[in-house]
């Protein structure tokens, strides 16, 4: 005997994943930069909320975690049709140089993440 569930499907599967990063079927598109002095990364991030981002250094990784939430038009009734996901991501890019931790800079504009990192002296 089996019982019904009216979660959908990929909600049943998303809850039974402990860790919420690696459960994620998002992965943000990145695109990788040298330029004079340093990296530029950029990571398409439509509809996340700058204040849901949070972006670290791990070695010779860049880590970027964050949150895509969803929202509600009020006229609507049930959803059709859904191929936007809306859960948490962690996006990590390889970095082929040494950077300077302290010199991270970020920039947020039209749902692109830029994150400029100087290169390591020494």
């Amino acid at each position: 005997m089996s019982a019904k569930s009216d979660k959908p499907l990929f909600l049943i599967w998303r809850d039974l994943s402990p860790d919420i990063y690696t459960r994620s079927s998002w992965r943000p598109r990145v695109d990788l930069y040298r330029c004079a002095g340093g990296l530029l990364v950029k990571l398409e991030l439509a509809g996340v909320s700058e204040s849901d981002l949070r972006i670290s250094l791990e070695e010779d990784r860049l880590v970027v975690e964050g949150r895509r939430r969803d929202w509600c038009i009020p006229d609507t009734e049930e959803p059709l049709s859904m191929e936007i996901f809306y859960e948490r991501f962690r996006r990590t890019v390889r970095l082929p140089a040494t950077v300077d931790p302290r010199a991270l800079q970020r920039e947020f504009r039209d749902g692109m993440l830029l994150i400029r990192l100087q290169l390591a002296h020494g």
